[in-house]
C-alpha cells in the first residue's frame, strides 16, 4: 500500500519540469575511491534547505570540500524550506532528475526509503570500516530504516525554551520553569505592560513535545494508531487553552514557518518573555535580540522526551558508481568532527559526533556560550524517530485538529484527540 501511494504521488508530480540535477563533467581524471573514470572530473549536485546565514555557511563548507581535493565538484543548490524541498524532490524523482546528495527533513525519509529511492550507505561503511560509533546515539538512530543505513546525521535539532534573562531578573524570576506548573506561574509573573509571559506557534512539533513530556508517544507500539489518545494528548491542549484564557500566552499569527518567525519576532521585540522554538534558532536569536537570551529544556508534566527534529544527509539511487562514490566522500566531509563543530557553532544545530565535545574548539565555544551545553545535554532525551510513510499525513492531522481545538471555544481537547485517533487509524486501514 505504501509503495503504491508513493508511486501515485510521484506520477502526479511528473508533469513538473525540472532542470537537470544529476551530474555533470569537469576536468580531472579520477573519482573519490581512486578508481579510474572516463577522464573527467565528477560533478554532482547537493540540495539543501538552509537560507540566510545558515545557507551561506553550508555553501562555504561545500566550497571547502571542493577546494580540499581535485577529483569531485559539488554544486550546492538551495531548495527552500523542508516542505518545499520535499515537494521538489518528489517531482525530481518522478522525472528521473534527483540529485546525488540531499538534505531532507527526517520525517520525510520513510517515504523515500520505503520506495527504494535511497542508497544503503552500509556498503560504504563496511568497505572502509567507517566508524559510526562516534555519532551520538540519539541522532544516529534516526538514520536507519528497516535495518538499512539510509542517511548520516547533520542538521539535527530539538525543541527548547528560550527566555529573556533581563525580563526574568526584572520580574524576580530566578530560574526557567522545569514543570508545567512552574511555566504557568512564571508566565503570570512575567505578563504585563504589553508583554506576554509565553508564546508558542500552533505547530504539531511543539504540541508533540509537550505530549511526550506528558508521557505519550506519537504512535502505539504496533504502529496502528496514535499513542496519545488519553490525558497525555489532551493535557497540552488544556495547558494552552488555560494560558490563553489567563492572558499569559500569545499565539503568533501565520502558519508553519511564518508562525515560527512571528513567534521569534515578538520575543526579539521584548513582547514575549518565553518562547518554544528549535535549538537551531539559537545563534539567530542571540544575534538579533538586544537582551541576554537563555535556553532551557521544554517544561515537563511527567517525562522528559522530545520528538526528533531537523534533517539528515542522504544519497539518492539511480546514479553511476562514480557519482555515488563521490557522494559518499562528500557525506563524510560534511559530517566529520571539524565540520560538525563548525556547523554547530555557526547555527545552533546539535554537534552530531561525540568527538565534537572533546575538541578544544568546542570546549571554547561552550565556555563562550553556555546555552550550547544546555542544548547538548538534552540530546539524550530525543525519542526514536518515526519514519513510517504515514508520518507526514499524521503530522497534518495533528496540526489541523490541534489548531481547531485552540482556536474554537466549543471544540474540546477530548474531541480533538479522538478525531486525531480516528483519522490516523484510517491511514493504516
Amino acid at each position: 500500500m505504501r509503495k503504491k501511494t508513493l508511486a501515485m504521488l510521484l506520477a502526479g508530480m511528473a508533469v513538473l519540469a525540472l532542470p537537470g540535477c544529476g551530474s555533470g563533467t569537469g576536468e580531472t581524471a579520477s573519482v573519490a575511491d581512486g578508481s579510474e573514470s572516463s577522464g573527467e572530473k565528477i560533478e554532482i549536485e547537493f540540495w539543501h534547505c538552509m537560507g540566510s546565514a545558515n545557507g551561506e555557511l553550508i555553501e562555504q563548507i561545500t566550497e571547502a570540500f571542493n577546494e580540499s581535493q581535485d577529483k569531485i565538484y559539488v554544486k550546492a543548490v538551495q531548495q527552500g524550506s523542508y516542505t518545499e524541498a520535499s515537494t521538489k524532490m518528489q517531482a525530481a524523482l518522478a522525472a528521473g532528475e534527483a540529485p546525488v546528495v540531499a538534505q531532507m527533513e527526517i520525517g520525510s525519509l520513510g517515504v523515500f526509503a520505503d520506495s527504494g529511492q535511497l542508497v544503503n550507505l552500509q556498503k560504504y561503511v563496511d568497505a572502509e570500516n567507517f566508524d559510526l560509533d562516534d555519532f551520538m546515539p540519539g541522532l544516529l538512530d534516526a538514520s536507519y530504516y528497516n535495518g538499512e543505513l539510509i542517511a548520516l546525521p547533520h542538521s539535527r535539532s530539538l525543541p527548547v525554551l528560550y527566555y529573556n534573562k533581563d525580563q526574568f531578573a526584572a520580574a524576580g524570576v530566578e530560574n526557567p520553569p522545569e514543570t508545567w506548573d512552574e511555566l504557568k506561574e512564571a508566565a503570570k509573573t512575567l505578563t504585563g505592560d504589553g508583554v506576554y509571559g509565553y508564546s508558542c506557534p500552533l505547530d504539531q512539533w511543539y504540541y508533540t513535545s509537550l505530549m511526550m513530556n506528558a508521557g505519550g508517544t506519537i504512535y502505539n507500539e504496533d504502529e496502528t494508531g496514535i499513542g496519545f489518545n488519553n490525558e497525555s494528548g489532551t493535557a497540552p491542549l488544556y495547558l494552552w487553552k488555560d494560558m490563553i484564557a489567563e492572558g499569559t500566552m500569545h499565539v503568533p499569527s501565520g502558519q508553519d514557518y511564518n508562525s515560527s518567525e512571528a513567534c521569534r519576532n515578538v520575543f526579539a521585540a521584548g513582547t514575549a518573555s518565553m518562547i518554544m522554538q528549535s535549538s537551531a534558532q539559537l545563534k539567530g536569536l542571540e544575534e538579533t535580540c538586544d537582551f541576554e537570551v537563555g535556553v532551557a529544556a521544554i517544561p515537563m508534566l511527567t517525562d522528559r522526551a522530545y520528538p526528533a527534529g531537523g534533517s539528515n544527509l542522504m544519497m539518492f539511487a539511480g546514479h553511476s558508481e562514480e557519482e555515488e562514490a563521490a557522494g559518499w566522500e562528500f557525506l563524510k566531509f560534511m559530517t566529520n568532527t571539524e565540520n560538525a563543530i563548525t556547523w554547530a557553532n555557526g547555527t545552533g544545530y546539535l554537534p552530531v559526533r561525540q568527538s565534537c565535545t572533546e575538541q578544544d574548539s568546542y570546549k571554547q565555544m561552550v565556555a563562550e556560550d553556555p546555552n550550547l551545553q544546555v542544548i547538548t545535554d538534552n540530546v539524550q532525551y530525543c525519542a526514536e524517530a518515526t519514519f513510517i510513510p504515514e508520518y507526514a499525513e499524521t503530522k497534518d492531522i495533528i496540526t489541523n485538529e490541534m489548531q481547531k481545538c485552540i482556536l474554537e471555544d466549543n471544540y474540546t481537547p477530548e474531541e480533538a484527540v479522538q478525531s486525531m485517533a480516528d483519522q490516523v487509524a484510517e491511514l493504516f486501514q
